[in-house]
């Protein structure tokens, strides 16, 4: 796609004689067009507390004892009667869209600054309507064209994208069953909780704003906060991803032990691996063996080492064949190897052997050597990089093999397999 080439143009935002900003009344029609779809009849916003700890934030659009109509930033979704414990009144960021939404002017510069905050407040359908308006106002303004991800090239912008050659894939749709929505809601309102609390607490300086954060995370108790918790937690500094571990060793479900054996394997720090590992221990769940195992096979170095560590904690038995061919590999390398030098024709010229007396009838016999070792010289050993072809050999492996089977036999691969054939029936 084509499009114009950029300029950026100045806010309109100036007082007239009367005290009026310029530009803004011709939004009060755009306001008016955005509430225009909302079947609800008055501009409540309210919070449906969950009998499972989770909630929906939006507006109640229709209520009866069977069920809650609930508009949210996602869609409507519907909500059973029974599963609701609570209902609070309450803003949300619903509300404080509106306010911005009629406080702002109609143009480009005040358009593309509600889609930056509709950005942070999680309302994507909203950010990109702004965007498009600051566009229809100013088909050349630079940093709405930047947000919608238009590139400059040669002068044009272009929708960097999509591409010539393929068709622009079409998006997600809604999706149609009810429930979905209504978990896609949950999930969505848990991610930008989680958001808050970690960039407000959680990864702060501040050790009583963390400390905070941790006990927010930790009151969470809602199964389908955990995977927004996983996605938000596991980027953060380390403080995040330790709330993340303990939190998700409170929950038995599934999906909290497979982030936990996931995060054993690849979370940086080595305490955290650790605690996430004492974690899934306790569950007794074979199926985290079964993947280590899996990790065992792979050609990554670094996974196959910390699948071992997991596995000497979790002495999963069924793992020792695995282990044994994952005692050494072959690797390319640049290694540090000693070359021939030019001195080294020296001590050959005098490798004959000489005979020194150590007095009456002892000898003593041994060839000459260069022993010259002035600092800058050119005598001492010369070395290279050169790559050559190098084994490997993996202790934390071996150090699992000892500790599931009770046995050492070293990185001898041949006698672990011996005596492994010997335990068979």
């Amino acid at each position: 796609m084509r499009l114009r080439r950029s300029r950026t143009v100045p806010s309109c935002r100036r007082s007239d004689p009367f005290g009026r900003r310029r530009g803004c009344a011709p939004l009060l029609i755009l306001a008016s067009f955005a509430l225009a779809g909302s079947t609800a009849p008055s501009l409540r916003a309210d919070v449906l507390r969950l009998a499972n700890g989770g909630f929906v934030e939006g507006e109640i659009i229709e209520e009866t004892d069977e069920f809650y109509r609930v508009r949210t930033i996602l869609g409507t979704v519907t909500v059973a009667a029974d599963a609701v414990r609570l209902v609070e009144r309450g803003p949300t960021v619903l509300d404080e869209y509106r306010k911005r939404l009629a406080d702002a002017c109609d143009t480009p510069a005040a358009q593309a600054e509600l889609a930056a905050w509709c950005a942070e407040a999680g309302l994507p359908v909203e950010r990109r309507k702004h965007l498009e308006r600051a566009l229809a106002l100013d088909p050349e303004y630079e940093p709405a064209r930047k947000a919608l991800g238009h590139v400059l090239v040669a002068g044009v912008w272009v929708d960097g994208r999509s591409r010539v050659e393929k068709p622009t894939a079409a998006p997600p749709s809604e999706p149609a069953d009810e429930q979905a929505r209504l978990m896609v809601a949950i999930q969505n309102q848990w991610r930008r909780r989680l958001r808050a609390i970690q960039t407000n607490l959680l990864d702060t300086s501040i050790p009583r704003l963390a400390e905070d954060g941790r006990r927010k995370i930790a009151a969470i108790d809602d199964p389908l906060a955990i995977s927004p918790m996983a996605e938000v937690l596991s980027q953060g500094a380390l403080n995040s991803r330790s709330a993340l571990v303990e939190a998700l060793g409170r929950f038995t479900v599934d999906e909290a032990t497979l982030n936990l054996g996931v995060l054993a394997l690849v979370d940086p720090d080595t305490g955290i691996r650790r605690r996430a590992l004492s974690l899934v221990v306790r569950r007794d769940d074979p199926r985290v063996g079964e993947q280590f195992v899996r990790a065992l096979r792979t050609d990554n170095d670094a996974l196959v080492r910390r699948a071992a560590e997991g596995l000497t904690v979790l002495k999963y038995a069924p793992a020792v064949p695995d282990l044994i061919g994952a005692l050494r590999v072959q690797r390319r390398k640049v290694v540090e190897v000693i070359v021939p030098s030019y001195f080294a024709e020296w001590q050959e010229s005098y490798n004959g052997a000489q005979r020194i007396s150590l007095g009456g009838r002892t000898y003593v016999t041994y060839r000459p050597r260069v022993s010259v070792a002035i600092p800058g010289a050119f005598v001492a050993p010369e070395t290279e990089l050169q790559l050559r072809e190098v084994t490997v050999f993996r202790t934390e492996v071996l150090e699992a093999l000892v500790a599931i089977t009770g046995q050492n036999f070293g990185f001898d691969e041949a006698a672990w397999r011996r005596w492994h054939e010997e335990q068979k029936p």
